[in-house]
């Protein structure tokens, strides 16, 4: 875990309300893995305090840089649309733990609006094993289905969107396979509702899942508690337990969550 001042190289739309914010940010790139996630300030002053969890998009160690897409939606993220290059602001990372790779076979990969970004570095370590995948992506309009064509370039790919601009017109679960599918492992990022309906289809073939919840976050590393969320008890007396997204997540087998 590092904390860097990171200087702002690229900060474009990339959709309706979305950003592409390229960093340079050489240790934090270097150590970075799939799935996990940095806190960013959203500016270079103090207000607001808390920095933002941020799933990271791309990992380029070579060039020392992390992208991160993110989607506008209050006073921080608002701050951070008006980054220009050339600003710095201080981040602290890679936090988490992230996606489980397979060693063999063939992988699903499910994502949903904001939650489609995290999955990229992900297809890119499977892409690059030689592994095959089946890429879902979901949104509410193609305007909001960022990094779609990267992913096309990865795996076999196909969208659905709420609006029907794009692909299949309603829910990217309208692409699951209703047959039994030959998959090794299903990786879903995405709203609660998607994940949820995701887990229960992989449960429904007994096929292993992963799924990366989103909370609010004071701190990022497991300190502040604020991000904990209900999880099945270890006893197996069907009770359930808490553990934290930020440092025993953000990845969690899809069967461990209680949803």
């Amino acid at each position: 875990m590092y904390t860097e001042e990171t200087q702002v190289l690229e900060n474009k739309n990339a959709g309706l309300n979305y950003y592409a914010l390229t960093l340079a940010a050489p240790y934090i790139s270097a150590a970075a893995r799939p799935g996990q996630f940095v806190m960013v300030a959203p500016s270079a002053g103090l207000q607001p305090f808390l920095k933002r969890p941020m799933g990271i998009n791309v990992i380029s160690a070579e060039k020392g840089q992390i992208r991160l897409i993110y989607r506008m939606v209050g006073h921080g993220t608002r701050l951070m649309s008006a980054l220009e290059p050339g600003q710095t602001i201080q981040m602290l990372g890679p936090l988490g733990n992230g996606w489980r790779s397979i060693g063999e076979g063939r992988a699903l990969l499910v994502g949903g609006g904001t939650g489609i970004a995290p999955l990229l570095p992900l297809a890119e370590d499977l892409s690059g094993a030689g592994l095959a995948c089946d890429i879902l992506l979901g949104a509410n309009s193609a305007r909001e289905l960022v990094c779609a064509e990267e992913f096309t370039q990865l795996g076999h790919c196909a969208s659905a969107t709420l609006d029907g601009s794009w692909g299949v017109h309603g829910p990217v679960t309208l692409l699951l396979p209703q047959a039994p599918p030959a998959y090794d492992m299903v990786y879903c990022c995405g709203p609660q509702a998607l994940m949820s309906k995701v887990a229960e289809w992989a449960a429904r073939y007994d096929l292993p899942c992963q799924v990366s919840l989103e909370e609010r976050m004071g701190c990022g590393f497991g300190v502040c508690m604020g991000c904990v969320c209900p999880v099945a008890d270890a006893g197996g007396a069907g009770g359930y337990a808490y553990k934290r997204v930020c440092c025993d997540g953000p990845v969690f087998d899809s069967r461990e969550v209680k949803w």
